[in-house]
């Protein structure tokens, strides 16, 4: 027996989307590898162990609402459920609590969310190196800080979390901002198209000036980055008005966030490079129906668009799966969806706004050193993949058949990017015409005794909340 839709990841785009099923009385299965609903952008709100909640700002206590109606609606939730295959056929396997677990459906909604864009400066593999998103995990998390650090990058990400950081307390040895400054210039010509998003412009705003009133050192349109130290990290050295250096334990870097693409290619879909974002993206049509019929894909994981955006996409993605089942028609779903297609147009205005200004800098998106690790996993170098490449390998799968770059446990998600964009520059390709690792299943490491335990779920059995 299968669920009328399985959605994979309990973020905004999961949660939404669920939502709009269960409400229209179809079996939606929802699996998610947190302990608890919400992704990273809602991460343990309705258990936080902070004192005050409101200090990480009104966006995320918002989110507790929408995990509220989500947790008392009838989709049925399963936490720690890591999904590490998805066939064409509608099956799905993923690990729970030591066993693995079978499951059909009849649409499979995807929402994998987004992973932060690998900075690789020399010395970003040393202890005491992370990156702003693990910052927010420890903070949202368990309450965990780091006394002075040293937040490096742009984005909002970087400027939200030193704030965060700030309302609590917390002292922050600097901010280090690397956005280049012809990007303002750039961006320019967006801005009035991203004013219709003004709330977002204020709210961004009102970060940069919350840190300046604090009097945390801030060095602006920075280069040349590296991190100070040999065994582990001592601080970090740069270029803003001169050679600078600050001392400190911890450095977070942040350089904005890419869609979390294994999910997606493993399963075969199609994607395309997006310039403005320097990123995958899957392709799909407006209700996120990518290149198998019976697949959307929601939310961060397919393009970033933000918690927002994430949520309009989840609810549009759940009204074309009750298209697809039969319980709207295709008239009825665009006459709903009217709405909220037209905030994310809205919304995409802003994003192109934020993605000319946010663009890295080419000499922080691709390593500069040839000592300087690539894939962490395997621990590569620049100069191994040089050599690599001048032994002839053209593109990713060459090149990691070659080096061993990409074959670790994380599969390529901190190396592919860069991998991509080594290898276009080395030809002068474009990324497109470079391609990205080709991945299978199963997406994780998976023991024999785990694969043993092996169980059927149903949807009167879809699990507990």
């Amino acid at each position: 027996m299968a669920f009328d839709c399985v959605i994979i990841g309990a973020g905004p785009a999961g949660m939404s989307a669920a939502l709009t099923l269960s409400e229209h009385g179809r079996s939606a299965l929802v699996l998610d590898r947190g302990v608890a609903p919400g992704g990273q952008i809602f991460r343990s709100v309705s258990t936080s162990p902070l004192p005050d909640r409101t200090a990480l700002g009104p966006d995320y206590a918002a989110g507790a609402e929408l995990v509220s109606a989500y947790t008392n609606s009838r989709a049925k939730h399963v936490a720690g459920a890591d999904v590490w295959h998805i066939g064409e056929d509608g099956r799905i396997l993923y690990s729970h609590e030591g066993t693995t677990k079978q499951v059909e459906a009849r649409e499979i909604l995807i929402c994998p969310g987004a992973i932060e864009r690998p900075m690789p400066i020399r010395g970003w593999t040393l202890p005491g190196v992370m990156t702003a998103g693990a910052a927010q995990v420890m903070l949202k998390s368990d309450a965990m800080v780091a006394e002075n650090a040293v937040f490096a990058g742009s984005g909002p990400l970087l400027y939200l979390i030193v704030a965060q950081y700030l309302r609590l307390g917390v002292k922050v040895a600097g901010l280090v901002d690397t956005t280049p400054a012809e990007n303002y210039l750039k961006a320019a010509p967006l801005l009035p198209a991203a004013l219709g998003g003004f709330g977002l412009l204020r709210k961004g705003l009102a970060l940069l000036s919350e840190i300046r009133r604090a009097g945390v050192p801030v060095y602006r349109n920075a280069t040349d980055l590296a991190i100070l130290g040999d065994q582990r990290a001592e601080g970090l050295v740069f270029t803003s008005d001169g050679r600078q250096e600050i001392k400190a334990d911890t450095v977070f870097l942040h350089h904005g966030v890419l869609p979390n693409p294994n999910m997606t290619r493993a399963l075969g879909l199609a994607h395309h490079w997006n310039e403005d974002q320097l990123a995958w993206h899957v392709t799909k049509d407006a209700f996120g129906q990518s290149s198998l019929p019976h697949v959307s894909v929601a939310g961060d994981g397919g393009g970033i668009v933000g918690a927002d955006g994430a949520r309009h996409e989840g609810t549009l993605a759940a009204m074309n799966v009750l298209t697809r089942l039969g319980h709207f028609a295709s008239d009825q779903r665009d006459r709903l969806a009217k709405p909220r297609l037209a905030q994310l147009r809205r919304l995409a205005r802003f994003r192109r706004f934020i993605d000319r200004l946010y663009q890295p800098r080419p000499a922080l998106r691709l390593p500069q050193d040839s000592e300087t690790v690539v894939c962490r996993c395997e621990e590569q170098r620049l100069s191994d993949l040089r050599q690599g490449f001048e032994e002839g390998a053209r593109d990713p799968n060459a090149l990691k058949s070659r080096t061993r770059c990409g074959m670790g446990p994380c599969q390529g998600r901190q190396c592919g990017p860069i991998v991509s964009g080594l290898l276009a520059k080395w030809q002068d390709l474009p990324v497109q015409d470079v391609g990205y690792y080709r991945l299978r299943s199963p997406q994780k490491l998976l023991s024999l005794e785990e694969f043993s335990q092996f169980q059927t779920v149903v949807p009167d059995e879809g699990g507990t909340k």
